[in-house]
């Protein structure tokens, strides 16, 4: 008997030392008063509510508890007097934190409606705010987008960006992974809403402070759609086509094919409505504009220009012009070996083609007299790029991984232009006139490769990481210029003209090698330090050539003065230490880069060399006060300099508009930006209510501004300098509550941007102050599948003033109205309308009527099981009103541009949503 007993202890002791132990623990609060609960009871039970283990909260409301089992259980917290908080959890590892659980007193439930009387539709997971998608209700086969319209404290403006609870959201993940590069418009609207479980809404941590748990006080707004578990068992997707007068059509599809953590992607678009073009925020992928790295850690700005004399990479759709768009895009992620290893590819095609004509009307304000241009202008942009990008993350061990990133992308663009200008004085009389056309094609390639190794030693906190990068890019540009040019004296009479006729090659390369290495130390519970080392080496070039047109009438004439053959290298290391401290309530970091940078500028034409040399204390800090869980207060401070690019360097004219001609700056230092910024955010769950805060300013030293020569045909030469003085500042904030008895949502808010610009003008020092002050007040009411209708105005004042001219001052009114609402009719028929009115106040240098009704509808009516066929007559620009316009007012210079727009169509859409898994009904 007594060996049988040992036989039966033996094997209980066996089996529970092979069971896995699992420490799973959190914080118990008050979500009223925010202070702890002692003894709340925090029981364990199965999924089928048997009860496995419990415990107690101490006097810090900590708990801690031990399962040996990796299947989802269910997490029950109990306290007199307050709801029962209950959950399910899916332990996994060696130990499982919940966060802080944050309880809510029964009295206060029973006053507060969340989201129709759906408890549980919005929780609190320590800092993360939590929305159950199913509790808020949007028509049949809508997307991921109208679905965050119906969240409290999120906003989607109509170019798609969101905003939640005062802040920009910079990242949106499925599953916590990027799906399409987290390209936010891709996955909120092509996604479908009722493929979505939650809604997760956090400030997500820098990768570094993920991995040593130290907060580094770097956080991006970020929303994570988790997926319903069923809906990762099959594939669901839509597709539309959409046709109509004159000549208009809206055609896309996406499907999805899920599998556990695999998922699998691929969606199309073309469309000229403008629906499948790009805003600003997408310019990057034709690479229009300046190429900006900024370096977090050792404080620069370094702009390479990779654009050209052409504007021949400008192609970008922001409302201007008439737009035809292809993208298209495939996408594969996975991980296994309990997730040690993680993949995500993505590849992305767009190709935009824009048709452009308008007019600019421009003043010039100068010491002694003002000049005015007229100009009217016909563009056509066509540009295509395929991008590649993708890691493969590795977890070798328990304390260390591999991450591994690569980018590509080929590019091609064509760019052709027609400008037809004429400037005159204060008397009206001519000065200068010109006929320019310009034509450009250009290639570009462009890659990136990085890899970062990171390793946690047994103390916590203490971890050290390596990481390198490489990135490479080259710009073929070839162009042709033709520009004839007049010249009137005094008495407006024409006594000079030119022509120049050239054709233009531009190459740049660069080359970028970076390596850092980080140590963190624990110095106590909160205390950190970490230490830095980096090397960076950044080697360009640029060659231009220009060609004159010979007797024979080909272009091989090199013209000297407008080519040049430019190298640019920079070679700098730094040494960082900051200090970090890890509260409850107060999160903080300090510290300072120190970088040593050498330049070399080298022409090699001339083969001369400019070397000179920076030593720069990049000091940073950052502080945050969590007052509750979505409650907080936090200020920052940042030092960086930016570095010139190479086309304000090279000291050589360009001429591809000889009306305006850019002299190059070898003597072009850095400039060095302070930079203060506030944010108070303080958002009520159960009430909707939100109010924020936020405000920056940008001190500049050595900034790089303008120095303009006009002379007396009008003619401008400017050339890029250092001043001083500079300042620019912005502020806003906004107050969203419900009026409880009606059920509307109230939205309301102000702003402020302003600053002071310093540049000189024919040799005269001008400051140019200017602020711009706005506002909105809007009403949202949504009656569950009945109707929805939202009103909103947005006023602004501008004004503007140059020390040149005191005496000339620009200021004017906008406002913008807008009303809207979406109808569910019988015999499930949808209709929507939308009216906007637009004013824009007459000014004495610009005296038209700009003010427009823009009012837009469809018709709608769905069909098919689940509602997964729609039809809909769609109309723009009911009125025919719609104009092209905008306005601008800075420097020295005030302007009226007008340009093509959308008008007046109509589309037949017909949408398809398909699904083939067990959760579809």
């Amino acid at each position: 008997m007594r060996k049988l007993n040992y036989l039966i202890m033996g094997l209980l002791l066996a089996g529970s030392l092979h069971a896995q132990t699992i420490i799973v623990s959190g914080q118990v609060g008050d979500t009223s008063e925010r202070k702890p609960l002692f003894n709340a009871i925090v029981s364990i039970l199965t999924r089928d509510s048997i009860l496995l283990k419990y415990t107690r909260t101490d006097a810090s409301g900590h708990f801690q508890l031990t399962v040996n089992t990796t299947k989802p259980l269910l997490l029950m917290v109990s306290y007199p007097k307050f709801a029962d908080f209950l959950d399910e959890i899916k332990p996994d590892g060696s130990s499982l934190d919940v966060g802080k659980i944050n309880l809510i007193k029964k009295s206060v439930l029973l006053e507060e409606v969340i989201v129709s009387q759906k408890i549980g539709a919005i929780r609190m997971r320590g800092d993360t705010l939590e929305f159950k998608a199913d509790s808020f209700a949007v028509r049949q086969g809508a997307n991921v987008e109208e679905l965050l319209k119906k969240l409290p404290g999120l906003q989607v403006n109509k170019k798609g960006e969101i905003t939640a609870q005062g802040e920009k959201v910079q990242k949106v993940l499925v599953d916590g992974e990027e799906f399409f590069s987290d390209d936010p418009a891709v996955v909120t609207q092509n996604l479908r809403a009722d493929a979505i479980d939650k809604v997760q809404v956090f400030d997500k941590k820098s990768d570094q402070a993920a991995f040593t748990g130290v907060d580094d006080g770097e956080k991006q707004k970020t929303i994570n759609l988790q997926m319903k578990e069923d809906r990762k068992k099959g594939y669901f997707g839509k597709a539309k086509i959409a046709g109509g007068l004159p000549g208009y059509f809206e055609n896309e599809a996406m499907a999805n094919l899920f599998k556990g953590k695999r998922k699998i992607a691929a969606y199309g678009t073309m469309a000229n409505t403008g629906k499948a073009g790009l805003d600003w925020s997408d310019n990057n992928k034709f690479s229009g504009g300046d190429n900006v790295e900024f370096n977090e850690e050792e404080g620069y700005f370094y702009s390479y220009n990779e654009g050209d004399e052409f504007n021949t990479w400008g192609g970008r759709y922001n409302g201007e012009g008439l737009p035809k768009a292809w993208t298209a895009g495939a996408h594969y992620s996975n991980k296994w070996l309990a997730d040690k290893r993680n993949l995500n590819a993505n590849y992305q095609y767009y190709k935009q083609d824009i048709l452009n004509e308008g007019t600019n009307i421009t003043q010039y304000i100068l010491p002694d007299t003002l000049y005015f241009s007229n100009q009217l202008r016909k563009t056509n942009t066509l540009n295509d790029r395929h991008q590649f990008n993708g890691f493969y993350d590795v977890k070798l061990d328990s304390l260390s991984s591999l991450k591994v990133t690569a980018n590509g992308s080929l590019a091609s663009a064509r760019n052709e232009s027609q400008f037809i200008t004429k400037s005159l004085n204060e008397d009206g009389q001519p000065v200068n006139g010109q006929l320019r056309d310009l034509f450009s094609t250009g290639e570009k390639q462009q890659s990136s490769i990085s890899a970062i190794w990171r390793k946690k030693f047994a103390r916590k906190g203490r971890t050290i990481s390596i990481a390198f990068d490489h990135k490479y890019s080259n710009n073929q540009t070839d162009g042709q210029l033709m520009a004839i040019n007049s010249y009137y004296n005094s008495a407006g009479l024409n006594f000079r003209n030119d022509t120049i006729d050239q054709k233009k090659d531009n190459f740049q390369q660069s080359n970028i090698f970076n390596g850092k290495i980080s140590y963190t130390e624990p110095l106590s519970k909160k205390w950190f330090v970490e230490i830095n080392y980096g090397y960076r080496i950044n080697n360009s070039s640029a060659l231009k050539s220009s060609y004159n047109k010979d007797q024979n009438g080909k272009y091989q004439s090199l013209d000297s003065i407008y080519s040049s053959d430019y190298a640019y290298d920079i070679n700098s290391q730094s040494g960082g230490l900051n200090f970090r401290f890890n509260g409850d309530k107060i999160t903080a970091s300090f510290g300072s880069n120190l970088s040593n940078a050498s330049y070399k500028q080298t022409d090699l034409e001339k083969d001369t060399t400019y070397r000179y040399n920076f030593v720069n204390l990049f000091p940073k800090a950052n502080i945050r006060f969590k007052m509750g869980a979505q409650r907080g207060l936090r200020f920052s401070y940042n030092g960086s300099t930016r570095q010139p690019t190479l086309q304000q360097i090279q000291p050589i004219a360009e001429n591809t508009d000889p009306l305006n001609i850019q002299v190059g700056n070898p003597n072009l230092k850095q400039e060095f930006r302070h930079n203060f910024n506030a944010f108070f955010n303080d958002y009520k769950v159960l009430t909707s209510r939100n109010i924020y805060l936020n405000g920056g300013m940008d001190l500049v030293e050595n900034a790089i501004s303008g120095n303009d020569f006009v002379d007396s045909v009008g003619r401008r030469v400017y050339q890029f300098v250092n001043v001083n003085g500079n300042i620019n500042y912005f502020l806003y904030g906004g107050y969203w509550f419900q009026l409880k008895k009606l059920k509307v949502n109230i939205n309301s808010g102000l702003n402020a941007n302003g600053g002071k610009i310093n540049n000189f003008i024919n040799g005269i020092k001008n400051t140019n102050t200017y602020y711009t002050l706005g506002g909105n007040l809007g009403a949202y009411y949504d009656k569950e599948k009945k109707f929805s209708m939202n009103i909103e105005t947005r006023p602004s004042f501008t004004n503007s003033k140059s020390s040149v001219r005191p005496d000339i001052i620009t200021k004017y009114w906008t406002v913008d109205n807008e009303f809207s609402t979406t109808v569910q009719l019988p015999y499930k028929f949808e209709v929507n309308s939308s009216l906007m009115y637009n004013w824009r106040q007459k000014t004495d240098l610009f005296g038209k009527d700009r003010n427009i009704w823009l009012w837009n509808g469809w018709l709608g009516k769905k069909f098919w099981k689940n509602d997964a066929g729609e039809l809909r007559f769609i109309m723009n620009d009911i009125l025919n009103q719609n104009v092209g316009y905008q306005r601008n007012a800075a420097s020295n210079f005030v302007s009226e541009n007008t340009y093509l727009t959308l008008k007046r169509y109509w589309l037949l859409s017909f949408t398809w949503n398909f699904s083939k898994n067990p959760g579809a009904k």
